[in-house]
């Protein structure tokens, strides 16, 4: 098996058996439909289409708030009220994706 993001097929019972006993992430398609659901691992279908990949993180967005403070540039993940000697930089807040 692989370790990439990307979804490869599973073709026969025994990839998606294999899959689902590494905790990958799987899905399933009718042939005709091609819209790929999540696959809650109760029932195998010869005629549908499977799919998986390695279990991805669950990310979530955190917010680096900016303030000039004392003439000094300082990013903190808290917000601070402003005053006269810390004033908020709204344009150079930084958000990054981590996982959970």
């Amino acid at each position: 098996m692989t370790t990439e993001t990307e979804y490869i097929d599973l073709p026969t019972m025994q990839d998606v058996a294999k899959a689902h006993a590494e905790g990958w992430e799987i899905e399933f398609a009718n042939s005709s439909s091609q819209i790929f659901a999540t696959w809650s691992g109760l029932a195998w279908h010869a005629d549908r289409q499977f799919r998986g990949r390695p279990r991805q993180p669950k990310m979530k967005e955190i917010t680096q708030y900016c303030y000039l403070i004392m003439g000094e540039l300082r990013w903190t993940a808290n917000y601070q009220k402003e005053t006269p000697l810390c004033m908020r930089q709204e344009h150079l807040d930084m958000i990054a994706k981590v996982p959970e």
